[in-house]
């Protein structure tokens, strides 16, 4: 479990979301558009893709970028592309957190519809998962074998792969604030009540509490390859920041 050196990496006004891939690199999302902070960096670098503000974004582990526009639009954005494409979701004005599988599936809830859709790479048009129970759907992550992990009314579920029904997964956090899962499956809440980080071993088990200290407020939440923690909350009388938890 990480238990290593908690560091302020950098302040996270507007920055909201954030992900990463399978290069360690972190993407940070918001207001200001999306920006990269690469492994050793000291400062994010700006997209060159129009600084277009989002609401949520998600990264495949080549570094395509799936992100939700403030006008509800879902678009992608390849490594080395300074234009985004337009992917055919609609405009869907209530809807979840965005998240994409290791395949490069889409994943987006339909508040409005109470369905959770996926976009298959090279889908001409989303499809619904024939499963029941995913009303108000929130924060949203994917593992390695496609179980979706999602906060809806209040509760953390679980979508198995192909599952037609949501199985609640227990001792989760009552205030989620963000979901992450790492490259082996264990899985990760902040509870922006409680002020905690924690983490569920893959296949399920006993919520373990992460030793981050001073933290208020914790949101979204990010885990690279390494196992490093990345959560944005506020510390102390700084404001909300970027905050990682390394490994021993």
């Amino acid at each position: 479990m990480q238990a290593g050196q908690q560091t302020v990496l950098l302040e996270a006004m507007g920055f909201t979301d954030m992900a990463v891939d399978a290069k360690n690199t972190l993407y940070l999302g918001g207001s200001l558009g999306i920006a990269t902070l690469a492994p050793g960096a000291d400062k994010p670098v700006p997209l060159e893709h129009g600084n277009l503000p989002v609401s949520t974004l998600a990264a495949a582990p080549d570094g395509t970028l799936y992100f939700v526009t403030l006008d509800n639009v879902v678009e992608s954005l390849a490594p080395g592309s300074t234009a985004p494409d337009r992917l055919p979701f609609g405009e869907l004005r209530q809807r979840s957190q965005i998240a994409v599988g290791k395949d490069g599936t889409v994943y987006l809830g339909d508040n409005q519809q109470g369905k959770l859709l996926t976009l298959a790479p090279g889908a001409n048009s989303p499809s619904a998962l024939p499963v029941e129970g995913v009303n108000g759907m929130g924060h949203m992550v994917v593992d390695a074998n496609d179980n979706v992990f999602v906060s809806v009314m209040g509760k953390v579920v679980k979508i198995a792969k192909n599952a037609t029904t949501v199985e609640t997964v227990e001792g989760a956090p009552d205030n989620v604030g963000g979901l992450a899962v790492d490259a082996g499956g264990n899985l990760y809440a902040t509870d922006i009540e409680a002020n905690t980080v924690s983490r569920m071993p893959a296949g399920g088990g006993e919520w373990v509490q992460l030793p981050f200290s001073d933290i208020q407020g914790p949101s979204r939440i990010a885990v690279d390859d390494d196992g490093n923690v990345y959560v944005i909350a506020a510390i102390r009388d700084r404001g909300r920041q970027i905050i990682r938890l390394g490994v021993e």
